[in-house]
């Protein structure tokens, strides 16, 4: 794990990019613009004792949106590995709902065809 400190307007991950950790916001908030997003203002933050980018390292899948500092942000980097070693530690129900959760919310999130 690592601790991360960044300023405003900072991008963390962009759309695309590996999804090789997830993050815990420790203090600050951390806007996640989705890609239908054509504003400045995220489709939703993320604030204290919350995790973001936690999807594409469950569904082993690039990430999906972008996200950015909004204020002064203290992140905790947990990387992919480490990620997978604390999912081998649980039982292998809880992992199939990770799965299954995070495939129904990428789901929902796919603009419409």
């Amino acid at each position: 794990m690592k601790r991360l400190t960044l300023e405003p307007n900072k991008y963390i991950f962009r759309k695309g990019d590996a999804a090789d950790g997830v993050y815990l916001v420790i203090s600050g908030q951390v806007g996640i613009f989705l890609p239908s997003n054509a504003t400045k203002d995220p489709d939703f933050v993320v604030r204290d004792n919350e995790l973001f980018g936690e999807m594409g390292v469950v569904s082993e899948q690039s990430r999906m949106a972008n996200a950015a500092t909004v204020t002064d942000c203290d992140l905790l980097f947990v990387s992919r590995d480490e990620f997978e070693k604390m999912l081998d530690e649980s039982h292998i129900v809880v992992k199939g709902i990770l799965r299954i959760l995070s495939e129904r919310l990428r789901t929902a999130q796919m603009p419409k065809k």
